[in-house]
């Protein structure tokens, strides 16, 4: 049963779960009753951002139910697929430099893009899918295009893993609602 909390930040910068749904399944429809019945709880007076993992379902009932929020994505979960999609290229240390520099040391919009093309071609690159889904997606997770969207102080970095991990930690399959 999927577990999804709803963390956030109090005025002494520390973390908080402000509510915690335990849903029957991950699809749309159920995060659309989950974000719905969110919204009724906290009155409408949604936050200006949400950040959350890189999932399809998810999206689609954001933008259905929140589709004037910010929706960023953990770069963390992003950045856990790189060995996994990539693997050919980022077992070289050359690749891993040359990605990292331009996913995580790119300070403007512009860096990134002379970066990212650079970085596509040097890597003959061009025709991987899943990488041009996540150039689509960089405005989401891209620091040099989140900086300056207000998230409370979480970055799409995320504080919220180690809320997560904390959870983890304690809420398994085998756990009682008790």
């Amino acid at each position: 049963m999927p577990f999804v909390p709803f963390t956030g930040m109090n005025h002494h910068y520390q973390s908080v779960l402000f509510e915690f749904a335990l849903m029957r399944d991950e699809l749309k429809t159920t995060f659309e009753w989950v974000l719905g019945t969110w919204l009724e709880v906290i009155e409408g007076k949604a936050p200006l951002a949400i950040i959350t993992d890189h999932d399809h379902a998810m999206a689609g009932a954001i933008q259905y139910q929140l589709p004037n929020m910010t929706h960023l994505l953990c770069s963390w979960h992003v950045s856990n697929k790189f060995p996994e999609k990539l693997s050919t290229y980022y077992a070289k240390e050359e690749f891993k430099g040359d990605f990292n520099n331009c996913i995580y040391h790119s300070l403007t919009e512009e860096i990134f893009e002379d970066r990212w093309k650079a970085l596509i071609l040097k890597y003959k690159l061009e025709d991987n899918a899943w990488l041009q889904g996540l150039y689509n997606l960089k405005h989401k997770w891209i620091d040099a295009y989140t900086r300056n969207i207000f998230s409370a102080g979480q970055k799409p970095t995320s504080r919220s893993e180690g809320m997560n991990a904390f959870f983890d930690a304690y809420v398994r399959s085998c756990t009682g609602l008790k």
